[in-house]
């Protein structure tokens, strides 16, 4: 049987949209709690003995730890899908939700024009992303959205054309 090529498959070509990674301020609790922990090590290392300097590595690896997980996670929006990638359990995982599995989107912006971008998806997955902060988030949601429409409406098309090709074959 002949392959054939269809239109919808010759006009993808995936462009990145926005790509960045979550703030480092996320994990700002997580910090202080490191940062208090530190503190009370010392604390009784001065009180007691010099042999509590060695738990130090204890909050010191844990905060490292973090930082790096932030850092390595990234969080890509391409002209077909949402890419994030996650670094778990001493590897890296890939996640994509198609873009014409998003329902709806909507934009939570502040004052200075950055903020984030909210997806609701058909994924079981992932129901709800949210994007990391960004600048102009407006902007990219308007590309995103139509990009989106664009998607459905070939889609749809593309279903349509098979549906009618298994009627005539019936």
């Amino acid at each position: 049987m002949e392959n054939k090529k269809h239109k919808f498959d010759d006009d993808i070509h995936e462009k990145i949209i926005w790509k960045g990674h979550y703030r480092h301020i996320s994990m700002i609790h997580f910090h202080i709690l490191s940062l208090l922990i530190t503190i009370g090590i010392l604390f009784l290392m001065l009180q007691f003995d010099i042999k509590f300097l060695f738990l130090l590595v204890i909050p010191l690896v844990l905060s490292t730890t973090k930082y790096m997980r932030v850092k390595r996670n990234t969080f890509e929006i391409n002209t077909t899908r949402i890419v994030m990638v996650k670094y778990e359990m001493g590897k890296y995982m890939t996640y994509e939700v198609e873009l014409y599995d998003v329902k709806h989107m909507h934009v939570e912006a502040k004052r200075n024009k950055k903020g984030h971008i909210v997806f609701k998806t058909a994924s079981s997955l992932f129901p709800e992303i949210k994007s990391p902060w960004m600048k102009h988030p407006a902007k990219v949601h308007h590309k995103v959205r139509n990009i989106s429409e664009k998607l459905k409406e070939k889609r749809l098309l593309l279903m349509q054309q098979q549906r009618v090709q298994e009627e005539l074959l019936k």
